[in-house]
C-alpha cells in the first residue's frame, strides 16, 4: 500500500506539524513506508525530525493563477488541483488540517480519502467551531476583558457580513461543505474535534485516537513543591486564542494574596507578546513575570524544571500536546474547563479545570495547589503522568493508527 500523509505545510515547528511528524515516524517504523505531501516546506527546520521520510512539495503559485480568478477560493481550486496530481499515486490518504482537507475530499483520485480532524476551520465556521466563544460572546455581548472575546466579537460581527452577501468567505463556507462530502472517512483527535466536526458535517467517526505523545524517560526527581518562592509556567505560542492575558491576571491576583515571592514563567514567542509585556508590566512588580521567548532544549528544560505548576487557559483548543508534555516532567496541571484539555485533565481528575474566562478561578487554583501538603503534591504528579503515558503513548495510540489504515 501507498500511504500519503497531506499537510499543507511544514514551515513554522508547530504542534500540528508535530503532530504529523510523529504520526509519519509511527507508520513508518511499522513498515507503512509513508510519503509527506506539503505546499511548504522549511528543510533547515524540518529534514532532521523528517528523517528517512520522502517529501513531496506541490508549488503554492504559479503563473497562470491569476488566469483562473484572484480569490481565496480561486487559489484553493487552483492548488487542489496541483496536489491531486502529487496525490496520485497513492492507495491511501491522509489530510491534516484545512485546506488539505479541502483539497483531498475535491481531488478525483482513486485512492482512499481519509481527514483527521486536528479541528475544522474556526475562521469559515465560526461559531461551530469556536463553541466557548460563541457562549462567552453570548453572555457578555463582547465586554469580556479578555482580549479573546473582543477579538472574536469582530471578528463574528465581520463573518456574518460576509455570510450575508455573496462574498469569497461565503464562497469558501459553500466549498468546504461540498467537498468534504468527497472524504470517505473522518476521525477526530478529540471528542471535542469530533462533536465540533458533526455538528458542521454531520458525521465523524465516534471513536477519537488521540495523538502520539513522545514523553521523556523518568522525569523530574524533585519531590513536594518550593515553598520559598511559587514558580508557574505557561508554555505556548503567544496569540490571541491562547488567552494568556486570563493567566496574567488570574497570577496578579494569585501573587496578591501570596505569602512569599511569585514568578510567572512565559516561554513562546506570537503576534501577542508585545501585549503581554504591556499588560504583565501594569499587573505586577517588574520581573515577577519573566517573558523568555523561544528557548533551546536545554535551556527550556531547566525552566520547567525550577517551575512546579504549568498553567494554560486556551480556548476552544481541540487537544493541546503541551498539557501531557507537563505533565511527563513533573508539573501540575491548571487548564480550561472544555475542549481537548479538559480530556486531557480527565475532567479535572488529572489536574484543576477552571473556568478559562475567570481570573479569579485560576488564583483559587493556584492557591489550592500550594496549599497541599509534599505527599499528596508526589500522589497527583504520579497519577496523571502514569494516566498521560498510558492514554497518549505510542503504544497505545500506535495500534489504533495501524488498525485505522486497515479500516480505511
Amino acid at each position: 500500500m501507498r500511504l500519503g500523509i497531506f499537510h499543507p505545510a511544514f514551515e513554522a515547528v508547530g504542534g500540528a506539524e508535530l503532530l504529523v511528524a510523529a504520526q509519519a515516524q509511527h507508520f513508518r517504523a511499522q513498515g507503512a513506508g509513508p510519503e509527506i505531501v506539503t505546499l511548504g516546506f522549511d528543510e533547515v527546520r524540518w529534514s532532521e525530525r523528517l528523517a528517512g521520510i520522502p517529501v513531496r512539495t506541490v508549488l503554492k503559485r504559479h503563473w497562470s493563477d491569476p488566469l483562473f480568478g484572484l480569490g481565496r477560493l480561486a487559489k484553493l481550486r487552483r492548488r487542489g488541483l496541483r496536489a491531486a496530481e502529487a496525490l496520485k499515486p497513492y492507495d491511501l490518504v491522509i489530510a491534516h488540517n484545512f485546506p488539505a482537507s479541502a483539497m483531498l475530499g475535491a481531488a478525483p483520485i482513486r485512492g482512499r480519502k481519509v481527514w483527521q480532524c486536528n479541528e475544522p476551520p474556526r475562521s469559515i465556521h465560526m461559531r461551530n467551531a469556536n463553541p466557548a466563544l460563541t457562549a462567552r460572546l453570548a453572555a457578555t455581548l463582547g465586554a469580556g476583558p479578555e482580549e479573546a472575546t473582543r477579538a472574536f466579537s469582530l471578528a463574528l460581527a465581520g463573518h456574518d457580513q460576509g455570510m450575508r452577501r455573496n462574498t469569497s468567505l461565503r464562497a469558501r463556507h459553500t466549498y468546504d461543505l461540498e467537498v468534504t462530502r468527497g472524504l470517505d472517512l473522518i476521525y477526530a483527535i478529540s471528542e471535542f474535534s469530533r462533536d465540533n466536526a458533526r455538528r458542521i458535517y454531520g458525521r465523524c467517526r465516534d471513536e477519537v485516537i488521540y495523538p502520539i505523545v513522545r514523553f521523556p524517560e523518568g522525569g523530574r526527581n524533585r519531590s513536594g513543591l518550593e515553598r520559598s518562592v511559587r514558580r508557574v509556567l505557561v508554555h505556548s505560542r503567544l496569540e490571541v486564542l491562547k488567552n494568556i492575558d486570563t493567566v496574567l491576571r488570574g497570577f496578579q491576583q494569585f501573587q496578591a494574596a501570596s505569602p512569599v515571592p511569585c514568578e510567572l514563567h512565559v516561554v513562546g514567542t506570537g503576534p501577542f507578546r508585545a501585549r503581554l509585556e504591556a499588560l504583565a508590566a501594569d499587573l505586577c512588580p517588574a520581573g515577577s513575570i519573566r517573558f523568555h521567548g523561544y528557548l533551546p532544549d536545554e535551556e527550556l528544560l531547566r525552566v520547567y524544571e525550577a517551575c512546579d505548576v504549568f498553567a494554560l487557559l486556551t480556548l476552544d483548543e481541540p487537544f493541546g500536546m503541551v498539557y501531557p508534555e507537563a505533565a511527563a516532567k513533573g508539573l501540575l496541571l491548571v487548564g480550561p474547563d472544555h475542549g481537548g484539555p479538559l480530556e486531557i485533565l480527565d475532567g479535572g481528575r488529572l489536574g484543576w479545570a477552571v473556568d478559562a474566562f475567570s481570573p479569579e478561578a485560576l488564583a483559587g487554583a493556584l492557591h489550592e495547589v500550594w496549599s497541599l501538603d509534599d505527599a499528596e503534591v508526589d500522589r497527583r504528579r504520579a497519577v496523571a503522568d502514569r494516566a498521560c503515558r498510558s492514554r497518549y503513548g505510542v503504544d497505545t495510540v500506535g495500534p489504533q493508527l495501524m488498525a485505522l489504515l486497515q479500516e480505511a
